[in-house]
């Protein structure tokens, strides 16, 4: 841009995350490039059914373009979580799994495309210039429901205090060693830590049961992440904002997805945390850029309302919780017409 100084992708998106306001307003499809660390571990990434590491049964549905679990789960009652045998981080060679993870399409498999590589050879690690963020999906409470079931999960936490909160520990003790195989074997800037709390307008569970069985675990990996000198992005979709004094307190740099229809009062929230912890996303997927007659013009007053509710003064990312849909060209379009010259405008300062 025109002007605009010199400075790396990667140097603009870190002004966001020390809540402060950069050159210009950081995305995740120009200032990050993200990947998965053996992403299979995690989930099965075939367009057809497959087990992760954990032995999970996954199943790719059409209709969200996705794997999900199936009803065959491994186990009925958390009570039985020993029995479940976590993947051995030792035994992965994570030299050889860094260089195909770095060649790995990460946007055609969220995309629903499967696990395959870029189709021009190239390697994310080519280019150092970007913010390398690792997504890591199924975080201590969606490992959980993935196990015995999400009704399953839902009454145990109620049922089962004792058995959750040893079953928390331990995967948070496993999640630990598998941020720090990252930090140590990939070029890697930050972790997105992914575990939904929330349904679309509610908590799944009451405050005090997250507060005691998710939120210190949750801490002890923010605290791992800290200590590997990487910053600590948590994907939580839903209903979020009843945790932000929580997240803020254990140490999580940045949130997203924020999504608009779910979150009411994100201006508010803003304008009370927005030195504290960045912004990341906040756009309406659900009622707006997903409604299958959504028309352009719709999808550019979406992108305007949020810039002009939560980037200015910075500790902002454009961070839209889809990288697929028809949606995304005009979201993209209006991202580099109205959010990249955003800040160089005197009003906006």
């Amino acid at each position: 841009m025109e002007g605009r100084p010199q400075i790396k992708p990667k140097e603009n998106i870190m002004l966001a995350y020390q809540h402060k306001q950069p050159y210009y307003i950081p995305s995740m499809f120009t200032d990050i490039a993200g990947f998965q660390a053996n992403p299979t571990m995690e989930r099965y990434c075939g367009l057809e059914s497959g087990l992760d590491g954990f032995g999970v049964e996954w199943k790719f549905e059409r209709i969200a373009n996705a794997p999900m679990t199936t009803q065959n789960h491994l186990i009925d009652c958390i009570t039985d979580w020993q029995k479940v045998k976590f993947p051995d981080l030792d035994a992965i060679d994570w030299v050889k799994q860094a260089e195909i993870d770095g060649r790995t399409d990460i946007s055609g498999l969220v995309a629903g495309r499967g696990l395959k590589p870029f189709e021009d050879g190239h390697s994310i690690w080519d280019d150092e210039s970007k913010f390398y963020m690792c997504m890591v999906i199924n975080g201590p409470f969606e490992r959980m429901h993935a196990l015995e079931g999400f009704s399953n999960a839902l009454c145990d936490l109620i049922e089962e205090p004792e058995a959750c909160a040893d079953y928390f520990s331990a995967i948070a003790d496993w999640k630990c060693k598998y941020f720090h195989k990252i930090a140590t074997y990939y070029k890697v800037d930050g972790i997105n830590g992914h575990d939904d709390y929330g349904s679309a307008h509610s908590l799944f569970m009451p405050m005090d049961t997250w507060r005691k069985l998710i939120k210190p675990n949750l801490a002890k990996m923010v605290e791992q992440v800290h200590k590997d000198g990487l910053i600590y992005q948590h994907h939580s979709c839903g209903y979020i904002e009843p945790l932000f004094d929580d997240l803020i307190e254990i140490g999580v740099d940045a949130i997203d997805t924020l999504q608009g229809g779910s979150n009411p009062n994100l201006g508010e929230l803003k304008k009370r945390y927005g030195d504290k912890i960045t912004f990341c996303g906040g756009f309406d997927n659900q009622y707006v850029l997903e409604q299958p007659d959504v028309t352009p013009e719709q999808i550019k007053a979406e992108y305007r309302r949020v810039i002009d509710l939560l980037a200015p003064g910075g500790s902002y990312v454009v961070y839209p919780i889809s990288l697929g849909g028809a949606w995304m060209q005009h979201f993209v379009q209006e991202h580099f017409e109205y959010g990249m010259p955003f800040y160089a405008a005197h009003a906006n300062q």
